[in-house]
Formats: C-alpha cells, sequence, structure tokens
C-alpha cells in the first residue's frame, strides 16, 4: 500500500509538471498516459486482498478470486508468501509476501519468540510484523476456532470445491490502461 501511494504522488508531481509546460501534444496524451499508469497500479498494487471470514479465506491476486473454504484447507504456509493449500493445490496470496531475509535478520528477538514461541525458529514470512505473517495469523487463528469449535467438517477437504473467479474489473482496467500506453506511444 506504502509503494501504490508513493507512486501515485510520483504520478502527481509529474502531472503537475506536465501540465505547467507548454505544448498541445504533451497537455493530452502524458496526462492520459499517466492516468492509465496509475489505474494499472491501483489493480496490481492496491487492490489484492486476503479475506478472511467464516464461511472461507478469498485471496484476490491481481487478475483472479480464489475462495477457499475452511473445510478445503489443509495447510498454511509464509515461505514466499501467504499460501493455502488444499488437495492437490496450493493458492499464493499476492498481496501477502513473506519479507527478504533482512526483514527476518533484523526482527528482535522478542518478535521471533512471539511468533514461534521459546526456543524455536521462525521463517521470516511468519513475523507478525510481516504482511505474510499477518494474513496467516489471521487465517490460522479463525481456521482454528472453527476447527475446535466443530464448525469444519474433518476428512472432507478433496470433496470441498474451491472457487476460482477471474476479476473483471481488474482485467479490463489493466487491459485499457496499456491500450492506452501503446497507443500513446505509438502518436507520440
Amino acid at each position: 500500500m506504502v509503494l501504490c501511494i508513493i507512486a501515485w504522488a510520483g504520478l502527481a508531481v509529474v502531472l503537475a509538471v506536465v501540465l505547467a509546460t507548454p505544448g498541445e501534444v504533451e497537455r493530452g496524451l502524458i496526462p492520459l498516459g499517466l492516468i492509465a499508469v496509475a489505474a494499472i497500479i491501483w489493480a496490481v498494487l492496491w487492490s489484492p486482498s486476503v479475506r478472511v471470514s467464516d464461511d472461507a479465506v478469498t485471496i484476490a491476486n491481481v487478475l483472479r478470486e480464489i475462495e477457499i473454504p475452511w473445510a478445503a484447507l489443509i495447510h498454511v504456509d509464509t515461505k514466499f508468501s501467504l499460501t493455502l493449500t488444499t488437495p492437490g493445490r496450493t493458492y499464493s496470496a499476492t498481496a501477502a509476501p513473506a519479507p527478504g531475509q533482512l526483514s527476518g535478520l533484523n526482527a528482535s528477538r522478542s518478535q521471533r519468540t512471539r511468533a514461534g514461541g521459546a526456543g524455536t525458529s521462525v521463517r521470516p514470512g511468519d513475523l507478525p510484523s510481516t504482511d505474510s505473517g499477518q494474513a496467516a495469523e489471521l487465517v490460522r487463528e479463525r481456521w482454528n476456532r472453527l476447527r475446535d469449535s466443530g464448525a469444519i467438517e474433518a476428512g472432507i477437504a478433496d470433496s470441498v470445491p474451491v472457487r476460482i473467479r477471474p476479476r473483471i474489473v481488474q482485467i479490463a482496467t489493466i487491459t485499457a490502461a496499456t491500450v492506452v500506453l501503446i497507443v500513446g506511444v505509438l502518436v507520440f
């Protein structure tokens, strides 16, 4: 989210400079191109998410949305990003990437102990100060609570369907913005 805001702020500065500079062609094409870039930034950096409800975990990546019912979930991992495993398939969340090794080295001892318990080794992706760690904690907490309360039927993960849908708005936004950028480059 921070990267998205920084990118939009940079685009706003460039737009202000372009609008303050004389020139007819640039006044129309460059602002349109900047808006197209801002739209792509929204689709790629802002719109991905992980949502946790009593029914399922929903991973909204850039081009598709994956709804994983709790009964289909068999493992939660954070090696490269929040990754949810069902029988025969794994799904990664672009909204919850694991940090680099440097973040793990910079994590305090109390963060590592809190994430894994005393005497355990914790992946950087499981640290509560990271996107993947926070998301994994939410998923595991809800999954365990529902399982312990009997709300999740055991042994049926193979038969529970995972729903995958295209994210039409994001696909259309990226497509339209790419066309605008290509046309702008060809005309300019």
